[in-house]
């Protein structure tokens, strides 16, 4: 069974030179589309989507440079295939504007059919190769999607039976050890629910997930009904990669519940504040601070597991954690490079 003929769209306004190269591309097997215009070409490109098109620069509507470029800023058309040709456009400074458009290669006419035969094929084969990888690529996006909706299914699979065991203990400390787990947890499942809805599964939104978790703390500690605490986040624009997403999100929770349980302001409401921003020179600081803890309270510091795990995870930033005291207040800072995220781009 014979394959099916690839289609090569052929633009130019003079007759013959288009009619001669049409012939070309015909006793090479290939089927061809002919356009003498600019608008006429783009819109067949739009329509039919040939994969390589054999543009010629001086059109009688639009420069062939320009509708080059359209094509190539057209997400719909942006992976066609672009030969530049021109008998009298043959400078430098023309080729380089071409190529600069987007144009996939140049050729200066009158051009042996063999040559054309051969850079036509080569041009072929590349897009073949583009289109190969842009299915691949999008085929890993579904299964990175897949992935995080079924960890954030088993995650929260995981919080009903922690929630349901922690129902039948009565003794305050392992409903409360019960509560913390709990809570970690949520902050991992939150991560993954917030991955699967992005259209960047390498990276978190830092501004948009940690204002998420945040409200999701005032709800889970009833925080909405006591006029005792409230909770301010003050997050920058920026995306961390995924890991550091999560160690990020897992110190806010830890520390926030500790502030919870531990601040108690000589007057007034407990303040909790939440901050992520740039710090120095290519540096992250994470704040999370209380208006509950005076120097004379060490009480009031994270213990025991909180500070294991506050560290660890300090260290899976490559960071360091330091703590600052000041009459009535409490702060825990978090410091760590900002990693550049490779951000996930969808196929074109």
């Amino acid at each position: 069974m014979s394959e099916t003929p690839e289609t090569i769209l052929n633009v130019n306004d003079n007759e013959a030179a288009r009619y001669a190269t049409t012939r070309i591309l015909h006793r090479a097997g290939f089927k061809v589309l002919e356009a003498g215009t600019g608008g006429e070409a783009l819109q067949i490109i739009r329509e039919d989507l040939p994969p390589l098109v054999i543009l010629d620069i001086n059109l009688p509507d639009l420069n062939g440079v320009e509708v080059c470029r359209r094509i190539k800023t057209d997400p719909n058309t942006s992976s066609t295939m672009v030969l530049q040709m021109s008998a009298t456009n043959i400078a430098v400074i023309d080729r380089v504007n071409s190529l600069a458009a987007g144009a996939d290669s140049f050729l200066v006419e009158p051009v042996e059919p063999e040559e054309l035969e051969a850079v036509s094929r080569a041009l072929l084969r590349l897009y073949r190769s583009e289109a190969a990888l842009r299915r691949a690529l999008a085929e890993r996006e579904l299964l990175l999607k897949e992935v995080n909706h079924r960890v954030k299914n088993s995650l929260q699979l995981v919080l009903s039976m922690l929630s349901l065991q922690g129902h039948r203990f009565k003794e305050p400390e392992t409903r409360e050890l019960f509560a913390k787990a709990i809570s970690r947890v949520t902050a991992i499942a939150a991560i993954h629910e917030r991955l699967y809805q992005d259209a960047d599964p390498l990276t978190v939104e830092m501004h948009t997930y940690l204002t998420g978790l945040g409200a999701e703390l005032v709800r889970a500690s009833g925080m909405e009904e006591n006029a005792q605490a409230r909770l301010q986040i003050e997050v920058e624009e920026m995306r961390l990669p995924t890991e550091h997403g999560v160690a990020v999100a897992l110190v806010v929770n830890e520390l926030v519940m500790n502030a919870l349980k531990h601040a108690q302001p000589l007057s007034g409401p407990a303040v909790i504040s939440v901050r992520l921003e740039r710090h120095g020179n290519g540096q992250v600081r994470l704040t999370v601070a209380d208006n509950g803890a005076a120097p004379e309270q060490p009480g009031s510091e994270v213990t025991g597991l909180g500070t294991q795990l506050i560290r660890m995870l300090a260290r899976q930033l490559n960071g360091t954690v330091s703590i600052e005291r000041a009459a009535g207040t409490y702060a825990v800072h978090v410091t760590f490079p900002l990693q550049s995220a490779v951000s996930w781009r969808p196929p074109y």
